[in-house]
């Protein structure tokens, strides 16, 4: 036998001996608990959206593990419990992934219960919601792990203090999230990262009826994209910065970078309010293009200046506020045509969920002509929210 065939041998063996676990009423499993502790690396875990699922919280730490909701949305309620005092679920191990699953009602002693705490080397989250726990999802602080969250809600967690928050990934190597709706933060940030890389790609983060104080919070900066985000901040805010970026370390890192291109910012709450605020540890200087602000507020503080490219337009340019269409009304400016790289292939679809942008004529966010083609690997309620 070939030495490559022989090699392969025990990657196909794991393969075949891979099972799909069935969690609900009638199946052979009851809990999510109980299938995740009789799992083996690569099994695949279905929950029926039927089953009553409240206090199942465990840890569990997976070489390699697929969760995912059917039939449904099942809801876990912590029901005043959580695993290790931390979370739902506290995943650690190899590659996890989560999907079609809704969180709700963590909270612990520390005043810092999550949905689901991540202490693994890769995990992906994708067409979940996180409601009503003091934090949404929270990571460790482990510089060779990695998060992606996609096509996930986040809303109104927080225990109010300011240090929880809707999301809160820590000094992990990557971060991304795309195609999420962050809203109605307590008292903390819609988004909150410490991570050495974090891409924020396609997202609506909307201050809601929360009072967030950042909307984005990049307290130690890194190496930041945020492209194609609609970011709403509203009069409840109890912070008038929208971006907040290195403001908790005394110096920024050697590879220090912010760049925002093709967003929509939109001030509805405190006048006068600052667009991006750059701390101490922030990069001396930041990339703007084609970004559109609307309202009242500071395009930037000092330490940046986004120049041309970039359109300040006032709150009645807005399509509609009310039916959540932030595209410019009307006669628009034309965008500037930008490098492959830096050029949007998607665009944020409400309620967390995108579609492709075949053109970039618009700045901002959002196209002015209505994009009809989902975005990659959109689950299949998005697939038909396209229009």
């Amino acid at each position: 036998m070939p030495l490559r065939w022989m090699m392969a041998l025990p990657l196909i063996a794991a393969v075949c001996a891979a099972e799909t676990r069935r969690v609900g009423p009638g199946q052979r499993y009851r809990t999510p608990c109980e299938a995740i502790r009789a799992a083996a690396a690569g099994d695949v875990i279905e929950i029926d959206a039927a089953g009553s699922y409240t206090g199942d919280v465990c840890a569990f730490y997976p070489k390699q593990l697929t969760l995912r909701g059917v039939n449904g949305r099942p809801r876990i309620d912590a029901g005043g419990r959580t695993a290790q005092g931390k979370a739902i679920w506290v995943i650690g191990g190899g590659e996890v992934t989560v999907e079609n699953i809704e969180f709700t009602g963590a909270q612990c002693a520390d005043k810092n219960g999550a949905g689901i705490r991540f202490e693994g080397r890769r995990l992906t989250v994708r067409d979940c919601v996180f409601r009503n726990n003091e934090n949404g999802i929270i990571t460790w602080n482990e510089p060779s792990s990695a998060l992606l969250l996609e096509y996930s809600e986040f809303d109104s967690n927080g225990y109010g203090d300011g240090y929880s928050h809707n999301i809160y990934a820590g000094r992990i190597a990557e971060f991304t999230m795309r195609f999420c709706w962050s809203h109605g933060a307590k008292e903390g940030h819609l988004v909150k990262s410490r991570a050495a890389v974090t891409n924020l790609l396609y997202n609506y983060l909307d201050t809601g009826r929360g009072t967030a104080s950042y909307e984005v919070d990049l307290p130690e900066s890194g190496h930041a994209l945020l492209i194609g985000n609609v970011i709403v901040q509203r009069p409840s805010t109890h912070n008038p910065i929208v971006v907040s970026v290195g403001q908790e370390a005394a110096s920024p890192r050697p590879d220090a970078e912010l760049r925002l291109i093709h967003n929509t910012v939109i001030n509805l709450g405190p006048p006068q309010a600052t667009l991006v605020f750059g701390g101490r540890a922030a990069p001396g200087a930041a990339v703007f293009r084609n970004n559109v602000f609307f309202g009242d507020a500071r395009i930037a503080n000092a330490a940046f200046r986004p120049g041309a490219g970039n359109f300040h337009l006032p709150l009645s340019a807005v399509t509609d506020l009310s039916g959540l269409d932030f595209r410019p009304r009307g006669q628009t400016p034309t965008a500037e045509r930008l490098p492959e790289n830096e050029t949007p292939a998607a665009q944020y679809l409400h309620p967390a969920c995108g579609a492709r942008r075949t053109v970039a004529t618009t700045p901002g966010a959002l196209e002015a002509a209505a994009m009809t083609e989902p975005a990659p690997e959109a689950p299949a309620r998005c697939r038909t929210a396209v229009r």
